[in-house]
């Protein structure tokens, strides 16, 4: 009988050097590295995660000097990467803020977007993505993004790219840690490879640049289609700015961050308007709100040449602040946070009376205000030289009568909506209390021989009267009235009688006075004698 070993050992070693031949070259950068575990052959770990049974000739190519027949564990095994079988994974759309579309369909919050997706933010919205990994990418608005790949190796590593056509994208990249695992975003202009940081990328649109700019860890940014060894490694606190067709420029350190320490904690406002202090060298600022402290739920955005921010009609809650200067070249700066509450509603009334500063007399005095709409009560706060009065809680009139006594006086009130709700206490409203000026003592002066009755009466300085002339004690008939701005009138002389006045005093405020009680005076009847106009028939024969 023939023995046929020679003949199959020599044709599966042919076969074998076949396979071998066939394998293309792989560089040391196409690779993955494994740390062989117990149990592992080279069959099973061709079988588990090469894309065929018969690779582990690849697998011996790439380990020169190892005994792949003989694995120990422990050692370092080298997995040729294109080999290496994977599954897709997806990204998770964990917030909306405004409208935004993926292949032009609305996307809608929990929705799972494969590779290839693309997204499009409009004007004053946001899109937050959560890939398989727990990486978060928030999409700032006026941005086009694509997901170019999401994948998972079956060694367990991760593999997403994600590429910027224009806009801004924040990332938060988790740790890739995992063998072969990768995480790049590209735009026209350049790509940045990260193991696990923070950082930022801005593809303006028409601009040909890319702006990196990295909050924490390190990205690696390279120029494709320049020299292949133009990358630059940018640590945190700096940035790197990539023109089309140049290698990236040098990392240059980000401006520092503004400082927020005297922002309010508490604003009351519908209109949101925050200020803070200038940062040296910037020429624009970048403020953002968040309902959460990671930024994921991003509800505005402004990038202004001020250091403020602006915004109407943001509901109430609690929010989160970040602002940013940028530099003249573009670069953004390192961040401050801030966390403020907004309470602006129910909005506060109006108030219409006493006007602001006025002066009032003692006594009555009656609150009023415009009644704002989805107010169904109120709550008023009263002081009187600066001492508070009881609290006026859930007063249903758009008035309240308040008993007072001289003294300085300030007001406030807030409006409760429907489910007692109070809402913030509007602006302060000051008025004044004094007594009013005492009635005059009026006294008619009744000159002998005169043609005119004069009256006078105490008065002070700044003040003014009204005087009224009756023939009754009671004032039901009245003669003749008028203003006087001394103390004091002359009437014209009256005829014999008996008659009654009374003088009111008025403050320059306005305020008026009491009544003085009626001061009686008498007009005799005149005395006969030698009429004097007997002189007058005479006086051209005296001068004769």
């Amino acid at each position: 009988m023939t023995d046929l070993r020679f003949p199959v050992a020599l044709f599966l070693s042919l076969f074998a050097l076949t396979l071998h031949a066939a394998e293309p070259t792989e560089s040391r950068a196409d690779v993955i590295e494994y740390i062989i575990q117990p149990g592992d052959t080279i069959s099973t770990l061709s079988k588990r995660y090469l894309d065929g049974h018969a690779r582990w000739s690849a697998i011996s190519k790439l380990n020169p000097g190892l005994d792949i027949h003989k694995l120990r564990p422990g050692q370092t095994l080298y997995l040729p990467e294109n080999r290496i079988r994977s599954v897709s994974t997806t990204a998770t759309v964990l917030k909306i803020n405004g409208q935004a579309q993926s292949d032009g369909i609305d996307l809608q919050e929990g929705q799972q977007l494969s590779a290839g997706a693309v997204i499009n933010a409009t004007a004053d919205s946001f899109v937050t993505l959560q890939l398989d990994d727990g990486s978060i990418l928030v999409v700032e608005p006026n941005t086009r993004a694509r997901l170019d790949e999401l994948r998972q190796l079956l060694t367990g590593s991760q593999r997403s790219s994600v590429h910027i056509d224009h806009g801004r994208v924040n990332i938060k990249a988790s740790p890739q840690t995992a063998p072969g695992a990768r995480f790049e975003i590209s735009t026209p202009s350049a790509t940045t490879t990260v193991r696990g940081t923070q950082f930022r990328v801005c593809e303006k649109e028409g601009s040909n640049t890319t702006v990196i700019e990295v909050d924490e860890g390190s990205v690696h940014v390279t120029a494709p289609e320049t020299s292949a060894n133009n990358g630059v490694l940018v640590p945190a606190g700096s940035g790197s700015i990539v023109a089309a067709g140049q290698a990236p420029g040098a990392p240059k350190p980000l401006l520092s961050a503004p400082d927020l320490s005297a922002l309010p904690e508490r604003h009351t406002q519908t209109i949101l308007e925050i200020v803070f202090p200038p940062v040296v060298n910037a020429v624009a600022y970048r403020v953002t709100v968040a309902r959460d402290a990671a930024f994921n739920d991003v509800v505005a955005v402004d990038e202004n040449t001020l250091p403020q921010l602006k915004i109407a009609n943001l509901p109430d809650g609690q929010y989160y602040l970040r602002t940013r200067a940028v530099s003249a070249e573009g670069l953004h700066g390192l961040e401050a946070h801030s966390v403020f509450l907004l309470h602006a509603r129910p909005e506060p009334p109006f108030a219409s009376s006493p006007v602001l500063d006025k002066r009032l007399p003692s006594g009555p005095v009656t609150l009023m205000w415009a009644a704002p709409e989805n107010a169904a009560s109120y709550d008023i706060l009263v002081t009187r030289n600066e001492q508070p009065l009881p609290r006026v809680e859930r007063h249903s009139e758009s008035s309240y009568t308040l008993e007072t006594a001289p003294g300085q006086y300030s007001w406030q009130l807030a409006a409760r909506d429907a489910k007692g709700r109070l809402g913030p206490f509007g602006q302060q409203s000051a008025f004044t209390v004094i007594e009013p000026p005492s009635a005059p003592d009026a006294q008619a002066l009744l000159s002998e021989g005169s043609d005119v009755v004069t009256l006078a009466w105490a008065g002070a300085p700044g003040q003014t009267y009204h005087w009224q002339l009756a023939s009754d004690s009671d004032f039901s008939s009245i003669m003749e009235e008028g203003g006087s701005e001394k103390p004091s009138i002359e009437l014209p002389r009256l005829d014999t009688g008996t008659y009654f006045v009374r003088v009111r005093a008025t403050t320059s405020d306005g305020i008026n006075g009491l009544y003085s009680s009626a001061q009686k005076f008498v007009v005799p009847e005149e005395e006969s004698g030698f009429p004097s106009w007997i002189l007058l028939f005479f006086l051209p024969l005296l001068v004769l």
